[in-house]
């Protein structure tokens, strides 16, 4: 349908409208007009006959009384599918795709020859140009996609038909900032081509803003205010400076209302509401929460929540308070199938930071849980792909402002659940040495790329070992610094206590480096620090080990899994030592034998409670919430048989000892840490350093795709007896290659008292300057 440019009447109008529901009312004498080009939002809180307004002007709720109009032509009986074929397009609430369909089936289905002016195949991928997210996914069933995913394509179904009205009803619930803004910047740009007339109810005050030329307000079904004046939204997306955004160009920024040629009104703020719960919501909730409520308690409560929850209103108008990204960088890339043989990297990028540092000309690649923003973060997970970081985090910015350059981001473990490298929902990482065996986890790719000489830098995570796992057996340096020397801000949490990141690298030097730009004080960011002690690692490192004392720790060695060749190539390793002048000798800590036990309920629990029930964030804490981030994982509830065995396996577990025990065992264990941790401290009054094998075999097998679920769980967990104890104590612990045997690394592990990481280094570089480890 072509509207008539001549015609000065609205293209919409409405006339003492009534409609409802069964019989009972809930628009009353409704009108109202809208002109060719102009967007209005509707507003007022949930109930109040918005949605069912939406739905009358579509045809799917029948009017008791009045008229509708569309293009002066009275629409008023007509079916939802000839208002549809006349140009009408509308996105309800909760998507409405389907699920069985592929993203293109859904696309076709939308497809308007009466309002289209191209065939439906240009349509269709004029429609994913406009949303670059659904690019990867046109062949994946709707039901796959994650809630922000499908809320996507349902707003690009609505446009493939070409319409001349928009109805849009709640279209960025479920999604992420980052994608509202190209969301807002692509409906910005439609209008000014095509004069699109967007109604529009919304919750989001930015979306709202970047987009209405005025607002009309419902309550109780009726027009209580209208044509109220809008704040400008001329906001860069959350995070970025609009000097530095992900993509650095003008495009990122929002359209303003001014920009449309009906915005004739002058520029004040509109509150806007969050949704308020329903009875519905209500009697769930108090089933939840154990209480008998019935339905007449149930309103009293709500009516007495209105004024509390207007505080939410508040919030929610106001802007996040994120760190700004300083850089400019382009949004990445997958890289080919020739790029990744071992299938290590999950994007490539370029991130350059300043003209001089520490880093200057050094190369660092990142494990997939740290937000680098604009670039795709998925946590080897499918219930997080898609989604796009709108900060960076801390160690990002430190990394760049020290002159290094970051070049993408590494593969890694379904949620880093797994000290293997076969559980990522991208498929496993290979070892860099033998690629039918694993390279060790969760940062299996920092492993691989790391050890197969790809990048020189690489900063993993570790909440058990996952630093220092893919370092032994991918044959690099891998350090777990002592617990919160590094800033965790930006980095997606397992359990805040055991929390860390470290450097992975190919030598000492360049660890000692990228440790010094990223160690030290966050603010008030990261409530994991407390009053961390930082040193100039790379020149300490010079010193040697000349008068240290090392404790080769017993209970270390001869575990059931042990191979010999290990145990025999780490204590030749200490032979290398005592000639470079270091005193070593044996000393005894029993309860090193009960450490990984006593890392078991704070891991399990602690990830069951803080990652998936807290959405990666949980509360309690004083630092940075990733709110992007929060609202995208949390749709893994609707894709939780997508998750890991492995995963399912920690949650399982965890979930039963939380709802059966009360939390009685993660909290025990947490006293047992303090216990476990005094018993290194006391061996460490003794001995500068400890050391042990970091794994007690030799990296193992790659299951095969068929294996079965026995094999699958002990190959994610078989190897972390030696170093889930220094993730529960704090200790900084770092992997050292010392030998090469059937054609496979083998790494010793220093571990130092708390923030003695300079000691570390010194051992550690003094053995790196006896000779070529491969060779020894």
């Amino acid at each position: 349908m072509t509207v008539n440019p001549q015609s000065s009447s609205p293209i919409l109008s409405v006339r003492n409208l009534r409609a409802g529901y069964h019989g009972m009312s809930v628009l009353h004498n409704i009108d109202l007009d809208v002109k060719e080009g102009e967007c209005i939002g509707l507003l007022g809180h949930n109930g109040m006959g918005k949605t069912t307004l939406l739905r009358t002007i579509m045809g799917f709720v029948r009017h008791t009384n009045g008229t509708i109009e569309f293009d002066q032509e009275n629409i008023s009986d007509w079916e939802p599918w000839r208002r549809a074929r006349l140009g009408i397009g509308y996105l309800p609430q909760g998507r409405g795709i389907f699920s069985d369909l592929s993203v293109r089936e859904n696309l076709c289905l939308a497809f308007n020859p009466d309002t289209a002016d191209f065939d439906e195949s240009a349509a269709v991928e004029r429609a994913i140009s406009r949303f670059p997210i659904l690019e990867p996914l046109v062949n994946r069933p709707g039901g796959t996609l994650s809630g922000g995913e499908q809320q996507v394509l349902a707003l690009a179904r609505a446009l493939t038909a070409d319409p001349v009205l928009l109805l849009l009803d709640e279209p960025t619930e479920g999604i992420q900032p980052s994608i509202i803004q190209d969301i807002t910047r692509i409906l910005s740009s439609i209008r000014d081509e095509t004069k699109l007339t967007i109604v529009l109810v919304e919750q989001n005050s930015d979306f709202v803003h970047g987009l209405a030329d005025r607002i009309v307000q419902i309550e109780h079904g009726i027009i209580s205010q209208r044509d109220s004046e809008l704040v400008t939204s001329t906001l860069a997306p959350k995070g970025l400076p609009q000097s530095a955004s992900a993509v650095p160009d003008s495009s990122h920024q929002s359209a303003s209302p001014s920009q449309h040629p009906n915005n004739e009104t002058a520029i004040k703020e509109i509150a806007m509401a969050v949704n308020r719960p329903t009875i519905d919501q209500m009697r769930s909730i108090a089933k939840s929460l154990h209480f008998q409520m019935d339905d007449t308690q149930l309103k009293d409560y709500l009516d007495l929540m209105q004024s509390t929850i207007s505080a939410y209103d508040v919030v929610d108008s106001l802007p996040d308070v994120l760190p700004p990204v300083k850089y400019p960088r382009t949004t990445g890339r997958y890289p080919t199938t020739e790029e990744n043989p071992l299938n290590a990297w999950y994007v490539k990028c370029e991130v350059r930071g300043a003209s001089s540092g520490l880093l200057t000309g050094k190369e660092v690649v990142l494990k997939d849980t740290i937000c680098l923003s604009g670039i795709r973060m998925m946590n080897g997970a499918s219930v997080l792909d898609g989604y796009v970081p709108d900060v960076d985090a801390t160690i990002v910015t430190r990394i760049l402002d020290a002159g290094g350059t970051i070049v993408g981001k590494a593969n890694c473990e379904y949620l880093c659940l797994s000290g293997g490298s076969h559980t990522s929902a991208l498929g496993p990482v290979r070892n860099p040495w033998k690629p039918t065996h694993s390279s060790g986890g969760s940062s299996s790719g920092c492993g691989a790329l790391v050890g197969a000489g790809e990048v020189p830098m690489a900063i993993g995570g570790d909440q058990g070992g996952s630093v220092r796992i893919p370092s032994s057996w991918s044959g690099c340096y891998g350090l777990k610094p002592t617990h919160g020397l590094v800033p965790y801000s930006g980095v997606m949490s397992i359990e805040a206590t055991i929390d860390t990141v470290g450097p992975m690298t190919a030598t000492v030097h360049d660890n000692a480096l990228l440790l010094e730009a990223i160690a030290g004080q966050d603010e008030m960011l990261d409530p994991r620090q407390y009053a961390p002690k930082t040193s100039p690692y790379a020149k300490d490192m010079l010193q040697g080990v000349s008068g240290l004392k090392i404790g080769v720790v017993k209970e270390g060695f001869d575990w059931p899994s042990s191979e010999k060749d290990v145990d025999q190539t780490v204590r030749s390793a200490t032979e290398v030592l005592k000639k470079q002048g270091a005193s070593v000798s044996d000393v005894s800590i029993p309860i090193h034998r009960k450490g990984a036990a006593i890392w078991t309920p704070i891991c399990l629990e602690g990830l069951t409670d803080f990652m998936m029930h807290g959405n990666a964030f949980g509360t309690n804490f004083r630092g940075l919430y990733v709110t992007s981030l929060i609202d995208y994982f949390a749709n893994w509830r609707n894709r939780a048989d997508e998750l890991s065995p492995s995963l399912k396996i920690c949650m399982l577990i965890g979930e039963y000892f939380q709802k059966h025990y009360r939390g009685r065992y993660y909290g025990k264990s947490q006293n047992l840490s303090r216990h476990l941790r005094q018993s290194y401290d006391n061996a460490l009054q003794q001995f500068d350093l400890l050391l042990m094998p970091t794994i007690p075999m030799k990296a193992t097998p790659l299951p095969p795709p068929d294996a079965d679920l026995s094999l699958y769980i002990q190959r994610a967990f078989e190897m972390i007896n030696n170093t889930a104890s220094f993730s529960v104590t704090g200790h900084p612990a770092m992997s050292v290659p010392c030998g090469l045997r059937d054609g496979l690394p083998i790494g010793m592990m220093l571990i130092g008292s708390h923030y003695a990481e300079s000691t570390i280094y010194r051992a550690a570089c003094a053995f790196e300057n006896f000779g070529d480890w491969r060779n020894m």
